[in-house]
């Protein structure tokens, strides 16, 4: 069926893209070449503006404040272990001492979400991963507490 309409809509668009008027220009820029007044004192040009706005856009997707600093892998291992795997962001300053935090925050949470008392840490590592840009690693693995809180 979808072959069917495709076979039938396709000669319209065709036909329809042959007879678009074609006012853009076929050389130079689509920006226009003017002067914007911001201020009293600075003009500048719609196409610098751009470019502005590109770079700034792209920083924000780059070092993005609002974004957690560490992702977290977790795979549970039984009913009551889990495996918490730790990356920080690349492009981020400071934060060197957070990952046994951020491993602790993680496990408490696991604990009260499956009505657990409490948790211990089996095993916990941190350190720093070498690949073309060095990135602060931690790993552990815990194991949730049955009984009173």
């Amino acid at each position: 069926m979808n072959s069917r309409m495709l076979a039938l809509i396709a000669p319209c668009l065709l036909a329809a893209c042959t007879s678009l008027d074609r006012t853009l220009p076929n050389s130079g820029s689509v920006i226009p070449n003017t002067k914007l007044q911001l201020t009293p004192g600075y003009a500048t040009t719609p196409e610098k503006l751009i470019y502005f706005a590109g770079a700034a856009y792209v920083a924000y997707l780059v070092l993005d404040p609002m974004a957690p600093n560490w992702a977290i892998d977790e795979a549970k291992l039984s009913e009551d272990t889990y495996y918490l795997g730790m990356k920080k962001v690349r492009m981020r300053s400071g934060g060197e001492g957070e990952a046994r935090m951020v491993f602790r925050r993680r496990a408490e949470q696991l604990a009260r979400s499956g009505g657990f008392a409490g948790y211990e840490i089996v095993s916990y590592s941190e350190g720093i991963q070498s690949d073309l840009i060095a990135q602060r690693v931690g790993e552990g693995i815990i194991q949730l507490r049955h009984g009173t809180r």
